[in-house]
């Protein structure tokens, strides 16, 4: 595991968390750091899954949006949800270097409990209420960390 990373990573996530939109230029910088860590290690070509995965969160979240399943301050997907995804993308490969299972199973369960803290922290709203929010997001997640586990087991491990 690259501890750089995972810190970078918990700083924008922490950064989200607490600040939110206003967060935005620290996640920023933050998510550059993140690219030249994972270039470094990975070379260019890490960043085309990572892109990939991000966009796939990011089109999850908006899509919960647009159902009424999350609920933001405003009726878009935030940016700063958007730079999370991206900084979440690029912690993954870091991850999937971890022996089998770990990966796919700390993704499909860490993912919803992360939204249930952070609605807990009221960044967000999970409808109609925390439980069939849940419900919603583990089999989302579940499959997420499939398709990250599918991109990135063979190459990154």
């Amino acid at each position: 595991m690259q501890w750089p990373v995972l810190l970078l990573f918990k700083l924008n996530w922490l950064a989200a968390f607490f600040w939110g939109q206003q967060a935005v230029m620290f996640m920023a910088l933050g998510l550059i750091g993140l690219v030249a860590l994972q270039v470094r290690r990975y070379q260019w070509a890490v960043l085309i899954p990572c892109a990939m995965l991000s966009v796939v969160g990011v089109i999850l979240d908006f899509s919960l949006v647009k159902m009424g399943v999350l609920s933001f301050s405003s009726s878009n997907l935030p940016l700063f949800m958007m730079l999370l995804w991206a900084s979440f993308a690029l912690l993954l490969p870091s991850l999937a270097s971890f022996p089998k299972p770990f990966m796919p199973l700390f993704v499909a369960v860490m993912g919803p409990v992360s939204y249930y803290l952070a609605s807990l922290a009221q960044v967000f709203a999970i409808q109609p209420d925390a439980i069939l929010g849940l419900l919603i997001l583990f089999p989302l997640w579940a499959a997420f960390a499939y398709l990250a586990n599918s991109l990135l087991e063979k190459r990154y491990v």
